[in-house]
């Protein structure tokens, strides 16, 4: 039973509209009966709210004002919330707010662009209703700024460096809004030309130069095989690609070990951020084969023998590349191309239209194998190894792709044995350097993306006092890695171990082993960790990952040992539960509810017991099976595809 009044929700802070309907809520925990009290401050008057006696304050907001509640139970002992103010906006304009607002953040002023002299002053203004009341981050040229989370920006003295575009991120537990953009320029200059990444620019396009409105990738890399020889490199290399891809501007989806219906959705997805002048590149690291000019993607589930409808068409892919109207569409194979099933009829194959600025790189030959190296711990495919030499060089893409050939060539490993090949219809100089100019489409903007990507920092409180911070690191959008941290611990424990356990509907996670490519994907940038744990195939979960945390520690008070459990909410990204088979919604619904804003509270699924023989330490971070590499049995006979394997876009 609990000794101390424990506050379990905090109210929250609020923004609205005059007159507008709201509740504030604080609730407690206690041993006995707890009896709540609410007060309000305005001006410099605190004053005891008559009959607001409930957990739950209805009000309805008329001026800005701060509000506490006071909880105590039959023995006097008391506790505060904290203060939360709900700002009253006026003046806002009609149609702002619909029927059925739910609290997402809406945006009612607008920065407003200006054109000053140098050394003045220049104010920029945002300003949202919201419940919670929202969070501001301003940024600048594309580069958040770490120090403007205010509704205004305020700069004394204007220079050439303060120049330039600027927009606001609005955010709370509900969603997500940017403001427009608004320029800062000079009277007796221009504009600053700064990106906000390598090769993105801001502004209008030029006249005669090639350049993209978008760059969007989708990687797929299967290792861990259910019915077929598991493969060495795909993860790493997929990882590989990932970060230099970034680098170029690329919105990257990165997948590690899919199933066909899984690799189906993804596709799917990937097809719908293809846009007209957009960049496209797709690519797949894993057992293939190829049938009469057609290339087949082996998903981890296929069976032995697999057979066609267990399989996915490279081709049937590109051509609806094609149809999206993309700029450039490039395709990189990195599976063997073994022929099979030779007395089969031929399929038919739908010839590409004659668009042009389509790219295939193969890693190997027609009827070759494509081949892996071990490099001390790490393994990697041939191809990989050489395309991340030449992949950030600004040249034509092909050109790109001509060193990687050469380079594979000189290779004495794979001499006689691996050759890329090239298929191209390049009829511009396009190359993946090209810079961006954005046509407005805000789901290939990388900044937004970016931040959509991350989980934010968790506080874990326990009730022997220890505090424990939950990082997290995307490593595929599918697999993310949780590090657990101890940052408070009372001097009266010690022996402190803090474990993390998969949740109880696992799909992706296994024991604690790690091999030599974990080492290369679990690195912590922020120093040394107490724990980690591995969270795989996040696209199977239809809602937030929920993972047990278990404390073990020695009272120096009883020399007994202390064990305490509670249950934390590890929320999906948006990438994640955009490839959720199941998912039906738009990307537009997506991408406004992709960001959840879990709170950092004391968890009140707890328990505390008295722990003589704790259980040994168990990771369930999961690890990546080193075998050889090999491909399918003799026995498989993996006959044509099917045209309409691809899910059809909308």
């Amino acid at each position: 039973m609990l000794k101390d009044i424990r506050i379990t929700e905090q109210p929250v802070c609020a923004c609205v509209p005059l007159d507008f309907p709201l509740t504030l809520r604080c609730k407690a925990q206690g041993p006995k009966l707890l009896y709540y009290q609410w007060f309000m401050q305005s001006e410099s008057t605190c004053q005891e709210i008559p009959g607001a006696t409930q957990p739950d304050l209805h009000i309805h907001a008329r001026q800005t004002k701060l509000y506490i509640c006071r909880i105590n139970d039959q023995k006097h002992r008391i506790l505060f919330s904290n203060w939360v103010k709900v700002k009253v906006l006026k003046n806002i304009p009609a149609g702002a707010i619909l029927p059925g607002w739910n609290g997402k953040p809406i945006i009612v002023t607008e920065p407003v662009s200006a054109h000053v002299s140098s050394y003045t002053a220049a104010r920029l203004c945002c300003y949202a209703l919201g419940f919670p009341a929202p969070e501001y981050q301003w940024y600048h040229n594309g580069l958040c700024l770490p120090h403007r989370n205010e509704k205004e920006i305020k700069i004394k003295s204007l220079r050439q460096r303060d120049t330039g575009n600027y927009l606001c991120h609005v955010s709370n537990a509900h969603g997500e809004i940017w403001s427009e953009p608004a320029e800062l320029t000079i009277e007796d200059g221009i504009i600053l030309e700064a990106s906000p990444q390598p090769f993105i620019c801001p502004g209008p396009p030029p006249r005669h130069k090639y350049y993209a409105t978008g760059k969007v990738a989708l990687l797929i890399g299967n290792n861990g095989y259910v019915n077929h020889p598991n493969l060495l490199a795909p993860m790493v290399d997929v990882f590989e690609l990932s970060v230099l891809l970034r680098k170029l501007g690329f919105c990257v989806i990165s997948l590690v070990d899919v199933t066909r219906e899984e690799m189906l959705v993804s596709i799917r997805q990937f097809l719908q951020l293809l846009d007209k002048g957009v960049y496209g590149l797709f690519y797949y690291a894993g057992h293939g084969y190829e049938r009469s000019g057609r290339n087949y993607m082996v998903p981890i589930d296929a069976p032995q023998p697999y057979r066609p409808e267990n399989c996915i068409s490279v081709q049937r892919i590109l051509q609806q590349m094609q149809d999206r109207k993309t700029a450039l569409n490039v395709v990189l194979l990195d599976t063997c191309r073994k022929w099979y099933n030779s007395g089969c009829a031929l399929s038919i194959v739908s010839p590409l239209k004659p668009l042009g600025n389509t790219v295939y790189g193969y890693a190997t030959s027609e009827n070759a194998e494509a081949y892996e190296v071990q490099d001390e711990a790490f393994s990697s495919g041939i191809f990989m190894t050489y395309l991340k030499k030449h992949i950030l060089k600004e040249q034509k893409v092909t050109q790109m792709l001509d060193e990687v050939l050469e380079d594979i060539g000189r290779d004495r490993l794979v001499t006689g044995k691996q050759v890329m090949e090239i298929r191209h219809s390049l009829k511009e100089p396009r190359a993946l350097t090209d810079k961006i100019y954005f046509s407005g489409n805000e789901h290939l903007n990388r900044t937004v993306w970016d931040q959509r990507a991350k989980i934010p920092k968790q506080v874990v409180k326990f009730s022997c006092g220890v505090e424990a911070e939950l990082r997290f690191k995307v490593v595929f959008s599918n697999l993310i890695h949780t590090f657990a941290k101890l940052t408070e611990t009372p001097p009266q424990l010690s022996d402190v171990r803090i474990i993390l356990y998969k949740p109880t509907d696992c799909v992706g996670l296994s024991d604690n082993r790690l091999d030599p490519v974990d080492s290369l994907l679990t690195m912590d940038e922020d120093g040394e960790v107490d724990y980690m744990l591995r969270l795989c195939s996040l696209q199977k979960y239809k809602n937030n990952v929920i993972i047990k945390i278990d404390l073990h520690c020695t009272s120096l008070d009883t020399g007994a040992r202390l064990h305490e459990s509670l249950e934390q909410i590890i929320p999906l990204a948006w990438i994640a539960r955009l490839l959720n088979k199941t998912n039906t919604c738009c990307l537009e619904r997506l991408g406004a509810a992709a960001k959840d804003n879990i709170p950092c509270f004391e968890n009140p699924l707890k328990t505390m017991s008295i722990d003589v023989n704790p259980p040994p330490a168990q990771c369930l971070a999961n690890a990546v099976k080193m075998p050889c590499s090999g491909q399918s049995k003799q026995g498989s006979e993996p006959e044509e595809n099917d045209e309409d394997d691809i899910l059809p876009v909308s």
